[in-house]
C-alpha cells in the first residue's frame, strides 16, 4: 500500500520533440532509475525495465544523485509536442521530476549537452503548461505550472 497521485493534463513542448529525443525519454520514464556507475542517464539494464542485477549497479534502492525517485513518470506524448503522465500509481516528486527533465534534456544549455549519446538531441526546448494533481486524500489537490522552462506547484486553498 503507499500513496497515490492522479494527474490529469499535459504541459506543451516547443518545438515538439523528435525521434530520438522521444525514444530516450520513454526508455527514461520505463527504467528504474538505479544508481549505477554507467551513470544516471543509462536506459538499459537486465531483466524487465532495467530491474536486473547488473554487475554496474551500486544500490538498487536508491536512484542516482540528482533523481529524486526510483520512477519518472512523465513521458513525451506520441507526436513530441507535450509531456504527460505515464499513468502508473506511486509517481512520486512529479515536480522535481519535472525540473529534472526540463534541466538536463530539454531546455537550452541543459546538462546532458555534449554528452555520449545525446548527439541527436536539440536542446531547444520550451515547456508551457499546467497539469492538475489529486491525491489520495480529498484535500490533497494541486497544480503543477510550468511557464518557459520554470517549474511551480500552486496547492489549492482548502
Amino acid at each position: 500500500m503507499g500513496y497515490s497521485t492522479r494527474f490529469d493534463g499535459s504541459v506543451r513542448v516547443t518545438p515538439p520533440l523528435n525521434r530520438h529525443e522521444r525514444t530516450y525519454l520513454r526508455k527514461f520514464a520505463g527504467t528504474r532509475r538505479t544508481d549505477r556507475t554507467r551513470g544516471p542517464y543509462f536506459v538499459g539494464g537486465g531483466n524487465l525495465r532495467g530491474r536486473g542485477d547488473d554487475a554496474d549497479v551500486l544500490d538498487f534502492d536508491r536512484p542516482p544523485a540528482g533523481q529524486p525517485s526510483l520512477w519518472c513518470g512523465w513521458v513525451p506524448s506520441r507526436d513530441g509536442t507535450a509531456l504527460e503522465w505515464d499513468g502508473v500509481e506511486k509517481f512520486h516528486d512529479a515536480d522535481v521530476w519535472m525540473r529534472y527533465l526540463i534541466d538536463h534534456f530539454l531546455r537550452p544549455g541543459a546538462h546532458a549537452r555534449g554528452r555520449d549519446g545525446f548527439g541527436r538531441f536539440t536542446f531547444d526546448h520550451t515547456v508551457d503548461g499546467i497539469i492538475h494533481a489529486q491525491g489520495d486524500e480529498p484535500d490533497d489537490v494541486w497544480d503543477l505550472i510550468v511557464t518557459n522552462n520554470v517549474v511551480r506547484v500552486d496547492y489549492a486553498e482548502n
